[in-house]
This record gives structure tokens, C-alpha cells and sequence, in this order.
């Protein structure tokens, strides 16, 4: 359970709880975990009935776009693809040679508009590209949701995957760093995304999986079928986690959900008392 915690968290637990305080025990004897994610675009796999899934809590409806970004929406002959590595890995600290890539790739499909989340204009990082439209914010929530919204060029944040799973936008996911591996590979798992590798970004790789989200339909209707079975879920985010809660609350930690595996050792979890035994036989078997 330790890689679900950063070690500085565990630190802020131990200040709070004291130095006793023993992060996995607290999780294991907890009466329900929440997690972040949605079942429909999370990897499918045997899981403990205490895990409730509550990805996509407080969506923001779409709301009509300023008028700015409707209109670079509307002048794109043929859509837009969003360019956008959240709010901690920003753009200007890309390396030169990374952004050329992404500039060159760009300049390869005239027309296609390429709105870029930038967060400094005095760089001008788009002069000369009639393609490239750069911002310091766009609001991404309304863009992925707009119709002229072609796909989606992301690091693979939390964030931007459950609103892109939540629109039905194909995507290229350029993950950079923690969970942001694991969740391009949900999206590309479930046959809606194009992971690529950030330390082997050219301009061919990127011009091919643009190129994929785009002409290959399937991509398309992944991400649609993902999004209509999110919309179409017999409770929200919101509900479960108010409707688990106040049963929790009611009956207390002890739902009769507790795991019995928890409680075995190492080697009770490993089966090492039945496969050392066996590997031991073998050897003297064959030894003689």
C-alpha cells in the first residue's frame, strides 16, 4: 500500500497522528477506500468490495466558450486538437528540441488547428506557424466537449483523463511522471489513447499516433462508448460517496468486508510452507 502514499504524506501523517501511526493498518481497518478513478476506464481486475469507485466527482458541466476560443474554434477548417500538459509540468519548461518536435508535427497538418496551453506569449513560441494558436489558460472542461474538439494531447494527470474519458475524446498521452504512466496505459487499454514515450518524442512517432486518433475512427467511437457508459451510470460520483458514507457511518468499520488475507504473514501470503516444500522434493528427486 506504500506506493499510494509519497513519502511526504506519510511524513504530514506521522506529524499528525504521531510516529506510531502506521498508514497501512489505518487503510486495511478502514471501513471503505475510494478511489479516484472510474471502474469504466480503469483496468479490470479482482478487487476487494470495499474499494468504491468514485472518479469524475465534481464534474463541471461544459459551458459556452468565450468568444476568442469559439472562434478558433469555428475558423479551423477542419477541428482542433488540444495541447495541454496541466497546471505542474508546464510547457515553457519543455526542452527546445522538445518543442520544436511538437511544432514541426503541428506544422504537418495545415488544416488542423492546434490550441496549445503556453504560459508565456512574450516567447512566441507559435510565430510563424499559422496553424498554432498558444494561451497561458484555456478552459479545457468546455473544450473537450466542444464538437469541432478532434483529440486531445495530454501528460496523463488524473484530471485530464477523467474529463477527456467523460467527453469521448481520443487522446495522445505523453506521461511524464508518478501515476501518469499508469493512467495513459488505462486509456490506451481501453483502445481510446496513443501512449508515447517522452524520452523518445520525433516528429514521426507523434505525427503517427496523431494521425491514428484521428483517421481511425475506432479511437472515436472508444472514447464515445466510454463516455456514454460514464454518463450512463446508475449513480454519480456524488452519490456514492454520500450514500457509502452514511452506511458506513451507520454500521461502523466492522461491514463484514474484511479481507482474511490481510491478516496472513509472509509466508502464509506467498504459499511458501506448500511451494518450498515442493521445490526441496524436486531437488532431492532429481539430486538422486
Amino acid at each position: 500500500m506504500n506506493q499510494l502514499f509519497s513519502g511526504n504524506a506519510i511524513d504530514v501523517m506521522k506529524k499528525k497522528f504521531g510516529q506510531n501511526f502506521d498508514v497501512n493498518e489505518e487503510v486495511a481497518k478502514s471501513s471503505l477506500y475510494f478511489a479516484n478513478v472510474d471502474e469504466h476506464v480503469d483496468f479490470p481486475r479482482p478487487i476487494s468490495h470495499k474499494v468504491v469507485y468514485m472518479g469524475g466527482t465534481g464534474k463541471v458541466k461544459a459551458k459556452p466558450l468565450e468568444k476568442k476560443f469559439e472562434d478558433i474554434m469555428q475558423k479551423s477548417k477542419k477541428g482542433v486538437i488540444l495541447v495541454s500538459f496541466g497546471s505542474v509540468a508546464l510547457s515553457i519548461n519543455m526542452p527546445q528540441e522538445v518543442k520544436q518536435v511538437f511544432l514541426e508535427t503541428f506544422k504537418k497538418f495545415p488544416d488542423i488547428t492546434f490550441l496549445w496551453k503556453y504560459e508565456k506569449d512574450e516567447h512566441k513560441i507559435a510565430e510563424g506557424y499559422e496553424n498554432v494558436v498558444t494561451d497561458k489558460w484555456v478552459p479545457q472542461n468546455d473544450l473537450l466537449e466542444h464538437p469541432k474538439l478532434l483529440g486531445f494531447v495530454s501528460h496523463g494527470g488524473m484530471n485530464s483523463v477523467q474529463e477527456g474519458a467523460s467527453k469521448g475524446v481520443p487522446m495522445v498521452m505523453i506521461p511524464l511522471f508518478a501515476d501518469q504512466h499508469r493512467n495513459s496505459k488505462m486509456l490506451e487499454y481501453r483502445n481510446m489513447a496513443v501512449v508515447l514515450n517522452r524520452k523518445e518524442l520525433t516528429v514521426e512517432k507523434l505525427t503517427e499516433a496523431l494521425k491514428k486518433i484521428i483517421e481511425d475512427d475506432s479511437y472515436r467511437k472508444n472514447a464515445k462508448r466510454i463516455s456514454a457508459l460514464i454518463a450512463a451510470k446508475p449513480m454519480s460520483a456524488e452519490e456514492r460517496i454520500v450514500k457509502y458514507t452514511e452506511f458506513a457511518a451507520k454500521f461502523g468499520p466492522d461491514l463484514n468486508l474484511d479481507m482474511e488475507g490481510r491478516h496472513l504473514n509472509f509466508v502464509q501470503f506467498y504459499c511458501l510452507d506448500i511451494i518450498l516444500p515442493a521445490i526441496l522434493l524436486a531437488a532431492v528427486v532429481n539430486y538422486y
